[in-house]
């Protein structure tokens, strides 16, 4: 008896496991499901979309990048990560200032990139600070300035980004203002 129950318990946490890593992986978008489920999200995401959520545009953007249960279509992600952006979500702001940093799909243009990661950073996206945290040490892009990649890490740091604040005690070590 004590055997079932630790087989089930141990297939509800490998589930449990395999759920977080799939949204994790995909800031928390699911797009398992039929074909006809698929459609149904693809119709509902594109309305509400259209209807001004920028998670949604969000969501279809990443369908379109990733070419999962859509055709490939870099241009339209590329649309939608810019809608979703301007409309407020950090995601896809993040997204953008990859693209731009690693020229994937666009040309490559560290200004836009510090732009786009920047925004993200203003709304929270604390991985986005870490990275420009690591362009202003290296000048990637911009002025090289040790400080400011200080406060941009102390911010990621302080939200929760395990990495932000290892570099944040590098930079502190040097002394740094």
């Amino acid at each position: 008896m004590i055997k079932i129950f630790m087989s089930i318990g141990l297939l509800f946490s490998i589930n449990l496991f395999a759920s977080a890593v799939h949204e994790h992986s995909h800031n928390g978008h699911s797009h398992q499901g039929t074909k006809e489920g698929t459609q149904e999200k693809i119709k509902a995401y594109t309305k509400a979309c259209d209807d001004g959520d920028m998670k949604s545009c969000n969501n279809m953007a990443v369908l379109y990048d990733l070419g999962e249960v859509v055709k490939q279509d870099k241009s339209k992600a590329f649309n939608l990560y810019t809608k979703a952006c301007n409309g407020g979500n950090k995601y896809s702001c993040n997204t953008l200032g990859k693209l731009y940093s690693n020229g994937d799909g666009v040309k490559l243009n560290k200004s836009k990139a510090i732009e786009f990661y920047t925004k993200a950073c203003n709304n929270d996206h604390h991985n986005s600070c870490n990275t420009l945290g690591i362009m202003y040490i290296k000048g990637d892009g911009v002025k090289q300035d040790k400080s400011k990649a200080k406060e941009l890490f102390f911010k990621a740091c302080d939200g929760g980004s395990m990495s932000a604040c290892q570099n944040y005690e590098r930079v502190k070590k040097t002394g740094i203002k």
